[in-house]
């Protein structure tokens, strides 16, 4: 996520705290902050040589030549455009050093990244992709937290890595889904390897076939749509752990939810809306005769009917 700098004191700005409250939660999502951060970190741990008070004090005292002195007030601009000025030189070293792009997801935000080969990658919300841009030809690894529908160009390939499988591709279309136990991957296009590290299993997926690795089982089904529902405003599942449903929720809504009370390894089929979190979650309980409740605590707690 590129930021969109207003000023040229903006990064001066930001070391001395001057920032509002939009601005630094902005930053903060963007793929440089982590990199600028980095580098002011570094600064920070910079040292002035030493150098030895009372000598210097004597050398100005005894100085035979005086000098008339004039006084210069800095401008607070002058002195962001300083600091700012120093700050970019220190990135050039770190950031040809250590090339990586993150991009991260807020809940409920979907963005979309181009990739040096110009495959796109939609990430869904609360989801973070990070690559090394450095040889990127040579080396096409993608590291992925959450889901993402990846549109990769014909004749190019890459493998996406999770925490739960890794996916190796050539010139198709697919999601990726993986969160703890949790690995999914549906084909949209072309041909995908999929290879779940938790159950040692190796699948070849084709269009419209979908594959997922939950608590030590796999799980194959076919599939008719054309691209992910969730680019366009729903989350769709088919035999689903609800726990896996909540988990969707939670990252759409930024929602908190009390299960003490119900079975969440029971499937759901069916949909759920981007746009009123009310109706969303009567779409995903009432058919599964769950009734909930908001707490004090803000977290909506689930209880059978």
């Amino acid at each position: 996520m590129k930021y969109n700098y207003k000023d040229d004191n903006f990064l001066a700005r930001w070391v001395a705290n001057d920032l509002s409250t939009e601005e630094l939660e902005k930053f903060q999502q963007s793929e440089e902050y982590h990199q600028f951060k980095a580098i002011n970190d570094a600064s920070l741990k910079l040292k002035a040589p030493d150098y030895n008070q009372s000598e210097v004090f004597k050398r100005i005292n005894n100085s035979t030549i005086q000098k008339r002195k004039k006084v210069f007030k800095l401008s607070s601009n002058w002195m962001y455009s300083a600091a700012a000025s120093i700050l970019l030189l220190f990135s050039l070293f770190f950031i040809n050093k250590n090339r990586t792009s993150t991009f991260e997801t807020l809940y409920g935000e979907q963005i979309t990244v181009t990739l040096p080969d110009n495959s796109k990658v939609h990430l869904s919300p609360n989801s973070k992709l990070t690559y090394k841009k450095n040889n990127w030809e040579n080396n096409r690894n993608l590291n992925l937290e959450g889901e993402a529908y990846f549109e990769v160009e014909k004749g190019k390939s890459f493998t996406v890595n999770t925490n739960e499988g890794n996916v190796t591709v050539l010139g198709t279309k697919f999601t990726v889904n993986s969160t703890k136990n949790f690995f999914e991957v549906h084909c949209f296009e072309g041909k995908v390897k999929t290879f779940s590290t938790k159950n040692n299993h190796e699948i070849i997926l084709t269009q419209g076939k979908a594959y997922r690795a939950y608590n030590n089982k796999n799980e194959s089904w076919d599939f008719s749509e054309q691209n992910p529902t969730w680019l366009n405003g729903e989350s769709s599942f088919n035999n689903t752990p609800l726990n896996q449903v909540i988990i969707a929720l939670q990252k759409q809504y930024n929602l908190k939810f009390d299960t003490s009370k119900i079975d969440i390894e029971k499937r759901f089929t069916g949909t759920f809306t981007h746009k009123n979190v009310n109706i969303a979650l009567k779409t995903v309980f009432a058919p599964m005769k769950i009734s909930f409740t908001l707490a004090k605590n803000s977290s909506v707690v689930l209880t059978y009917n």
